[in-house]
């Protein structure tokens, strides 16, 4: 993951970036860049969750596997 601001963070109102968790296992996620589009991803799952519009997408059913 790079230093620079991620898309987003651009994208995603400061107050609710903050209270985001992953779905799966209440992890905190971090702003990366996807294969596509941004994504928030969980470390402790290796699940990625799509931005869709600027509104994260937290089903663990559409989430990315990272570990792959």
């Amino acid at each position: 993951m790079n230093s620079e601001p991620s898309d987003t963070s651009k994208t995603i109102e400061p107050w609710l970036r903050e209270i985001l968790r992953c779905p799966r296992c209440k992890g905190v996620l971090s702003d990366d860049q996807g294969p596509d589009d941004p994504e928030l991803r969980c470390a402790a799952c290796k699940l990625a969750y799509p931005i869709s519009d600027g509104v994260p997408v937290l089903l663990v059913d559409l989430a990315r596997r990272t570990d792959t």
